[in-house]
């Protein structure tokens, strides 16, 4: 079950991409504030992935700890694709999605709160990723550029919703087509999703790390 496979800083930088009309900002200021939280956890997450990686061998970056788990490329490369698979309805819904009236919270709704704490490290509940989302690349570079390019995507959009009513609209999910979640509650999600991956990727290489340490070369 899930978005992604089944059970086993601050208000002008937003209103920069909102379109030809600007919102006044204290109209929509709970869920500015929302937005950029959320804008903030991508950006952190982009952060945080450059420096476990930084002066790292490719040799580390590309070993998996288990026959049947990932390597940190594939990690990022896994979040890559599903940033590219769910922006293009995020960006549809957006775009039909209704202006702001009042200033209130957006809302995420009962089953992606549901979701979102599954999703959240450290994490008990596991995902069989499906097809779609497996990742393909294993070269480290490759996967790194495609991450960064998908983060920059994906701010991009989350900034492009300043002002609209963006928990009225719901998308699909491009890969599990038997749930839908509004667009706030699916960016929230994407985040998480990173948040999870991430933590996988520190485990990995912490692991590996301590191999290194009881067999030095």
């Amino acid at each position: 079950m899930g978005m992604f496979g089944h059970a086993t800083g601050s208000c002008q930088r937003l209103q920069k991409f909102h379109g030809t009309t600007p919102v006044r900002a204290g109209m929509i200021q709970i869920a500015n504030g929302q937005l950029e939280n959320v804008v903030n956890q991508v950006e952190n997450v982009t952060l945080k992935g450059r420096n476990l990686v930084a002066g790292r061998s490719q040799a580390h970056l590309t070993t998996s700890i288990e026959l049947t788990s990932w390597s940190a490329a594939q990690c990022l490369d896994h979040l890559a694709q599903t940033t590219n698979a769910f922006l293009p309805p995020i960006s549809a819904a957006i775009a039909r999605a209704p202006r702001l009236t009042t200033n209130r919270a957006l809302r995420t709704g009962a089953l992606t709160r549901l979701f979102l704490r599954n999703l959240e490290p450290p994490y008990l509940v596991r995902f069989k990723v499906l097809a779609p989302l497996v990742p393909r690349q294993h070269d480290f570079n490759s996967a790194w550029a495609a991450f960064e390019q998908s983060q920059a995507q994906l701010a991009k959009t989350i900034q492009s919703a300043i002002g609209f009513a963006v928990d009225q609209v719901r998308v699909e999910s491009p890969v599990y087509a038997r749930f839908s979640y509004n667009v706030y509650g699916a960016l929230r999600m994407l985040a998480a999703h990173e948040r999870r991956h991430l933590w996988q990727i520190e485990r990995i290489l912490k692991t590996l790390d301590g191999a290194q340490l009881r067999n030095p070369s």
